[in-house]
């Protein structure tokens, strides 16, 4: 029943894509949570056990009944309903508000982006899924970057001719004018390359909230990840360091996450991988 209430507690509407604010919904949890700790004064019940093991199963993608979990909900809202708006144009993410914000007057969109996207709603989701969800939306989005990606080299091969020309012709402004105009869905190229930089961008703020809320609740431990980040022999041969400073959402050289995305697109037969990466 209670893994029943905290998922209802997150008022998911599928057809019309409303879902309770992250920080509302804490504050609900907390309130519930209070309220069952005061019955434990009246009924043999280990009410902090209760919550550990539904808490912990709301950071998973299913919980025991193979139910969808919070952390699942989230992960799909943000990646699939939040983020595909802002692809779209009518959202932007501001540097300074550290937050996605709305080019459009209210009403237009169905929900204010700055009202789940800034810095205080992120760390309210760290604070209900941890680690191991916001590790699960970080891999939801690498692994849209990905994809992108893919779609990104399929372009490159489409246009390598006229790249080919255009790389080996750069010190002369005719040919790279006469060239350019030979290249196609070159709008293509550039809406795919922004949508991984939103996606880059949402994904380092939700990081960045995740260390803030881990500084809070166990500093010693974040402490200790970093002093392992810091004598860390050079390349990290063994991978582990890197994940465990990603999984606390700390920044790193070169993303594990994002490797591991790109590893699993990578297709079997690399024939002109190299060249089309470089003409990219």
């Amino acid at each position: 029943r209670f893994v029943k209430a905290l998922v209802g507690m997150v008022m998911y509407n599928e057809d019309t894509n409303e879902i309770a604010k992250p920080s509302e919904l804490l504050v609900s949890v907390r309130s519930y949570m209070n309220v069952l700790q005061t019955v434990e004064n009246y009924v043999h019940i280990d009410i902090t056990r209760v919550f550990n093991n539904c808490l912990l199963q709301q950071t998973q993608q299913l919980d025991s009944q193979g139910e969808k979990t919070i952390a699942a909900i989230y992960t799909q809202w943000y990646s699939e309903v939040l983020l595909r708006r802002v692809s779209g144009g009518n959202i932007v993410f501001s540097m300074n508000q550290r937050s996605f914000v709305s080019l459009t007057s209210e009403g237009t969109i169905p929900f204010n982006p700055e009202e789940y996207s800034d810095v205080n709603e992120l760390r309210a989701l760290a604070e209900l899924i941890g680690p191991y969800g916001m590790k699960q939306l970080s891999e939801t989005l690498m692994w849209h970057i990905a994809s992108q990606v893919v779609e990104l080299k399929k372009l490159a091969d489409a246009n390598k001719e006229v790249l080919i020309l255009l790389r080996t012709n750069f010190d002369k402004p005719e040919v790279m004018k006469e060239q350019f105009k030979k290249l196609n869905h070159v709008e293509n190229v550039l809406q795919r390359m922004t949508i991984v930089g939103v996606i880059l961008s949402f994904r380092q703020l939700a990081q960045s909230c995740l260390t803030d809320v881990l500084e809070q609740r166990i500093p010693f431990l974040v402490s200790s990840i970093l002093d392992f980040r810091h004598h860390l022999p050079s390349g990290d041969p063994m991978k582990i360091v890197s994940e465990m400073t990603s999984a606390a959402g700390l920044p790193c050289k070169v993303d594990p996450t994002l490797i591991f995305a790109l590893k699993s697109q990578k297709p079997e037969t690399e024939g002109d991988e190299h060249l089309l990466v470089c003409l990219l």
